[in-house]
């Protein structure tokens, strides 16, 4: 009987121990990106994920995101920064590499959920918006993967390229054509430092983003929960897009 009451003990407090390791993740009705899809079915449009986050409450954790809205009006382009967005962990850990980058894309009647570098579907390589130019003073000297992309002062994309202060060289619109096409997202090249072109893990986002990796630093535990399961899925949505709950809706 003493062994049995030992047994028993020690399976309880391995038990307490494991429901105090993990929390399942805040559930939201609908992902909203999701909401903003059908909130802008009828424009041109982008959502670029701007920040992200991760809150622990007493019951659960919260996983958060902020965008900025690119809408494409006659020849303008608006930008629109949302607030802190509630999100599935699902959907949270899918884009966990795409910070800077558009999650959805929605141009000329084609809408797509595969991450991207901004434009890239829509503005880049198109005459309308510029074109492709020499880096060396002899243009004719210049390799083809090494043109460099230069947006028309005309076109609404032009002050958003302008503030990134970066370039876009042919060879990375190459590259991402051949993995969007797949259905793929595209990062860029990788440096022997493991840094990439695009995304959360580029040199580019680092510096320019610094309060972020500065937040994730001084909460490594609650992102090490993206890795942790959870009790129960919070996602109940047929394509993995979205869950149930009241909060987290885009435009509330």
């Amino acid at each position: 009987m003493n062994k049995l009451l030992y047994y028993f003990l020690i399976g309880s407090f391995f038990l307490i121990g494991c429901s105090k390791s993990y929390k399942q993740a805040k559930t939201v009705l609908i992902e909203p990106t999701e909401a903003i899809i059908k909130k802008n079915k009828d424009k041109d449009f982008s959502v670029v994920l701007d920040d992200m986050k991760i809150e622990e409450e007493p019951d659960y954790m919260v996983y958060q995101q902020k965008y900025n809205i690119l809408t494409l009006v006659k020849d303008s382009l608006h930008t629109k920064k949302t607030p802190w967005q509630t999100v599935s962990k699902k959907y949270f850990k899918k884009h966990e590499n795409d910070l800077g980058m558009e999650i959805v894309s929605s141009h000329n009647g084609r809408l797509s959920r595969v991450a991207q570098p901004v434009g890239f579907g829509w503005a880049i390589g198109d005459k309308k918006h510029g074109k492709w130019e020499g880096t060396s003073k002899d243009s004719t000297k210049t390799n083809n993967s090494q043109r460099r992309w230069r947006t028309h002062g005309t076109s609404p994309f032009f002050w958003y390229w302008l503030g990134t202060r970066r370039n876009t060289y042919r060879s990375d619109y190459n590259g991402y054509r051949t993995y969007n096409n797949n259905g793929n997202p595209y990062y860029g090249n990788q440096s022997s430092r493991g840094n990439y072109t695009y995304g959360t893990r580029s040199t580019y986002e680092r510096t320019n983003r610094s309060s972020f990796f500065s937040r994730k630093a001084q909460n490594v535990k609650k992102w090490s929960s993206l890795n942790r399961r959870s009790s129960r899925s919070s996602s109940r949505y047929s394509n993995g897009s979205s869950t149930r709950s009241r909060s987290g809706g885009y435009g509330k």
